[in-house]
């Protein structure tokens, strides 16, 4: 009958140091998914003041397509067309 104790607090000790590893790799994966998403709002935030700012320019229209800088506006507004749409799925 001891040896059924002994086994049993053994086991216990395992699985109590088992969850508090468990507990603590939790707590780093919470950080990282943390910082992760700060940094994606971060992004989010310059991406729609890129856009704002590039619509603003395009409504003014400050730079024609018949040149090379407004062929390379017009090009810029494609990238960031594509990157707003990607932006805005969250």
């Amino acid at each position: 009958m001891v040896w059924f104790w002994i086994i049993i607090i053994h086991l216990i000790e395992i699985l109590v140091i088992g969850v508090f590893l468990l507990i603590r790799r939790n707590g780093a994966l919470e950080k990282a998914v943390t910082d992760q998403q700060q940094y994606i709002d971060a992004i989010s935030i310059v991406i729609n003041d890129s856009d704002r700012r590039l619509r603003e320019l395009d409504t003014i229209g400050a730079f024609e397509a018949d040149d090379e800088v407004g062929t390379f506006f017009q090009n810029l507004r494609e990238i960031q067309t594509s990157i707003s749409q990607f932006n805005n799925r969250k």
